[in-house]
């Protein structure tokens, strides 16, 4: 049976990656025109070759010069709207990669001009803050955190695939 036409028409996958090092989250300052001055994770979009992990961890590398792993998944945003159609966006955890400057922020300078880690405090603080970040920043933040963890599994293909369950 082929897909239908409409399969996938209009939907993007996106993803942000809390980055959280001594008890700070990483936040990136939008310099490029959409969403220019707000403060939040870093992150993109989900390229049809890469995995969720692989593109947060390319995402958070690319804007914040930040090398990272995967901890598991925070949180799960899904919106639909008629004009930009259905979008889902999954919050990573992310561990910082340390030494040699790799958990030091560098802002690529083109898509951000800052990026820092701040406690929550500070996070509240800052201004343009939208509010998904807020709530990203006090679950990534909290001593109670709650994820859904990756377990790698065979296909019966024999290919592998990441499944992040409770």
């Amino acid at each position: 049976m082929p897909l239908p036409e409409r399969y996938n028409t209009g939907y993007n996958v996106g993803v942000g990656g809390a980055v959280v090092r001594d008890d700070r989250l990483l936040l990136v300052r939008r310099a490029s025109r959409r969403g220019r001055g707000n403060w939040q994770v870093p992150g993109g979009f989900v390229e049809q070759d890469e995995t969720i992990e692989q593109a947060v961890v390319r995402e958070v590398a690319e804007e914040a010069g930040v090398e990272t792993q995967v901890q598991g998944v925070l949180g799960v945003r899904n919106r639909y709207d008629p004009d930009n159609g259905n979008s889902l966006y999954i919050v990573l955890l992310l561990n910082p990669l340390m030494g040699d400057g790799k958990g030091d922020p560098q802002p690529d300078q083109q898509e951000v001009d800052r990026a820092e880690y701040f406690t929550l405090e500070e996070i509240l603080a800052l201004p343009q803050v939208p509010a998904i970040n807020l709530e990203v920043a006090r679950r990534a933040l909290a001593d109670d955190r709650r994820l859904l963890s990756p377990q790698i599994l065979n296909h019966v293909s024999g290919s592998t695939y990441t499944l992040f369950v409770g």
